[in-house]
Protein backbone atom coordinates (compact mmCIF):
# COMPACT_ATOMS: atom_id res chain seq x y z
CA UNK A 1 0.00 0.00 0.00
CA UNK A 2 2.81 2.33 0.64
CA UNK A 3 4.11 1.69 -2.71
CA UNK A 4 1.30 3.10 -4.04
CA UNK A 5 0.78 5.97 -1.94
CA UNK A 6 4.34 6.69 -2.63
CA UNK A 7 3.68 6.25 -6.66
CA UNK A 8 0.67 8.69 -6.37
CA UNK A 9 2.93 11.98 -4.53
CA UNK A 10 5.50 11.13 -6.57
CA UNK A 11 3.48 12.28 -9.49
CA UNK A 12 1.43 14.76 -7.86
CA UNK A 13 4.48 16.45 -7.21
CA UNK A 14 5.31 15.86 -10.79
CA UNK A 15 2.66 17.61 -12.14
CA UNK A 16 3.00 20.59 -9.60
CA UNK A 17 6.00 20.78 -10.99
CA UNK A 18 5.15 20.76 -14.45
CA UNK A 19 2.48 23.29 -13.79
CA UNK A 20 5.07 25.73 -12.03
CA UNK A 21 7.69 25.19 -15.35
CA UNK A 22 4.38 25.85 -17.59
CA UNK A 23 3.26 29.21 -15.92
CA UNK A 24 6.43 30.54 -15.78
CA UNK A 25 6.57 32.06 -19.15
CA UNK A 26 7.26 29.28 -22.03
CA UNK A 27 5.12 29.26 -25.49
CA UNK A 28 2.99 32.17 -26.38
CA UNK A 29 3.90 34.21 -23.55
CA UNK A 30 7.01 35.02 -25.84
CA UNK A 31 7.21 38.32 -27.94
CA UNK A 32 7.63 37.51 -31.69
CA UNK A 33 11.52 38.75 -30.96
CA UNK A 34 11.73 36.42 -28.46
CA UNK A 35 10.20 34.03 -30.82
CA UNK A 36 12.37 34.63 -33.65
CA UNK A 37 15.40 34.51 -31.76
CA UNK A 38 14.93 31.04 -30.32
CA UNK A 39 13.74 29.86 -33.44
CA UNK A 40 17.50 31.10 -35.33
CA UNK A 41 19.13 29.39 -32.37
CA UNK A 42 17.60 26.54 -33.04
CA UNK A 43 18.27 26.50 -36.71
CA UNK A 44 21.95 27.25 -35.98
CA UNK A 45 22.37 24.72 -33.70
CA UNK A 46 20.49 21.81 -36.26
CA UNK A 47 22.70 23.51 -39.06
CA UNK A 48 25.92 23.31 -37.21
CA UNK A 49 25.36 19.63 -35.96
CA UNK A 50 24.86 20.45 -32.43
CA UNK A 51 21.04 20.18 -31.54
CA UNK A 52 19.75 20.05 -28.15
CA UNK A 53 16.55 17.88 -28.92
CA UNK A 54 14.81 20.25 -26.25
CA UNK A 55 11.39 19.68 -24.89
CA UNK A 56 11.07 15.92 -26.03
CA UNK A 57 11.00 14.11 -23.18
CA UNK A 58 8.42 12.44 -20.81
CA UNK A 59 7.81 15.49 -18.66
CA UNK A 60 7.35 17.09 -21.60
CA UNK A 61 4.74 15.11 -23.06
CA UNK A 62 2.80 14.72 -19.70
CA UNK A 63 2.89 18.34 -19.70
CA UNK A 64 1.48 18.87 -23.19
CA UNK A 65 -1.10 15.66 -22.72
CA UNK A 66 -2.79 17.20 -19.66
CA UNK A 67 -1.74 21.14 -19.87
CA UNK A 68 -2.46 21.64 -23.95
CA UNK A 69 -0.02 23.14 -26.13
CA UNK A 70 1.37 26.43 -25.93
CA UNK A 71 3.35 27.05 -29.19
CA UNK A 72 5.59 29.67 -29.49
CA UNK A 73 5.16 30.14 -34.12
CA UNK A 74 3.05 28.61 -36.06
CA UNK A 75 4.93 27.57 -39.71
CA UNK A 76 3.51 26.88 -42.73
CA UNK A 77 5.61 24.29 -44.32
CA UNK A 78 6.14 21.81 -47.44
CA UNK A 79 5.13 18.52 -46.78
CA UNK A 80 8.45 17.43 -48.19
CA UNK A 81 10.19 15.21 -46.29
CA UNK A 82 13.55 17.16 -46.41
CA UNK A 83 11.96 19.93 -44.31
CA UNK A 84 11.30 18.24 -41.25
CA UNK A 85 10.27 21.71 -39.43
CA UNK A 86 11.19 20.38 -35.55
CA UNK A 87 14.49 19.31 -36.67
CA UNK A 88 15.45 22.48 -38.69
CA UNK A 89 14.19 24.80 -35.61
CA UNK A 90 15.53 22.00 -32.90
CA UNK A 91 12.69 22.08 -31.16
CA UNK A 92 10.26 19.83 -29.31
CA UNK A 93 6.56 18.67 -28.31
CA UNK A 94 4.52 22.01 -27.83
CA UNK A 95 7.03 24.15 -29.44
CA UNK A 96 5.33 24.65 -33.06
CA UNK A 97 2.63 24.88 -34.33
CA UNK A 98 3.05 23.18 -37.86
CA UNK A 99 0.95 23.55 -41.24
CA UNK A 100 2.94 20.94 -43.84
CA UNK A 101 0.99 20.97 -47.26
CA UNK A 102 3.30 20.01 -51.01
CA UNK A 103 4.35 23.75 -52.10
CA UNK A 104 3.47 25.39 -48.48
CA UNK A 105 0.26 27.00 -50.37
CA UNK A 106 -2.26 27.81 -48.28
CA UNK A 107 -5.88 27.55 -49.39
CA UNK A 108 -9.48 27.61 -46.91
CA UNK A 109 -7.93 24.62 -45.17
CA UNK A 110 -4.49 25.37 -43.84
CA UNK A 111 -5.66 29.18 -43.49
CA UNK A 112 -8.24 28.48 -41.02
CA UNK A 113 -5.09 25.96 -39.78
CA UNK A 114 -2.94 29.33 -39.55
CA UNK A 115 -5.95 30.93 -38.20
CA UNK A 116 -6.48 28.52 -35.15
CA UNK A 117 -2.37 28.31 -34.35
CA UNK A 118 -2.19 33.16 -34.73
CA UNK A 119 -5.82 33.39 -33.22
CA UNK A 120 -6.44 30.28 -31.05
CA UNK A 121 -3.24 29.35 -29.64
CA UNK A 122 -1.97 33.17 -29.69
CA UNK A 123 1.30 32.51 -31.53
CA UNK A 124 3.16 35.52 -31.65
CA UNK A 125 5.36 34.91 -35.07
CA UNK A 126 3.97 32.87 -38.42
CA UNK A 127 6.66 31.44 -40.38
CA UNK A 128 5.99 30.41 -43.97
CA UNK A 129 9.19 28.18 -44.46
CA UNK A 130 10.01 27.66 -48.46
CA UNK A 131 12.82 25.90 -49.51
CA UNK A 132 15.18 24.42 -52.57
CA UNK A 133 14.24 22.40 -55.12
CA UNK A 134 10.91 22.33 -54.16
CA UNK A 135 8.80 20.10 -56.40
CA UNK A 136 5.48 21.53 -56.02
CA UNK A 137 7.06 24.82 -57.32
CA UNK A 138 9.25 23.49 -59.86
CA UNK A 139 6.67 21.71 -61.61
CA UNK A 140 4.63 24.72 -62.00
CA UNK A 141 7.32 27.23 -62.94
CA UNK A 142 8.26 24.33 -65.66
CA UNK A 143 4.48 24.33 -67.35
CA UNK A 144 5.00 20.27 -65.93
CA UNK A 145 1.61 18.08 -66.84
CA UNK A 146 0.06 17.26 -63.32
CA UNK A 147 -2.44 14.91 -62.87
CA UNK A 148 -5.64 14.48 -60.25
CA UNK A 149 -5.91 16.30 -57.89
CA UNK A 150 -2.64 18.30 -57.59
CA UNK A 151 -3.48 20.85 -60.31
CA UNK A 152 -6.02 21.89 -57.71
CA UNK A 153 -3.75 21.98 -55.06
CA UNK A 154 -0.60 24.33 -56.92
CA UNK A 155 -3.40 26.57 -58.17
CA UNK A 156 -1.85 28.92 -55.85
CA UNK A 157 1.60 29.05 -56.63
Amino acid sequence: MRNKFTMVAFALVMVLSISQLWASGAGPSMSADEAIKVLKEGNSRCMSGAPKHPNQDQECRLLTATMGQRPYATVLSCSDSRVPVEILFDTGIGDLFVIRIAGNVADVDEVGTIEYGVDHLGTPVLVVLGHTRCGAVTAVAQGAKLHGSIPQLVDNI
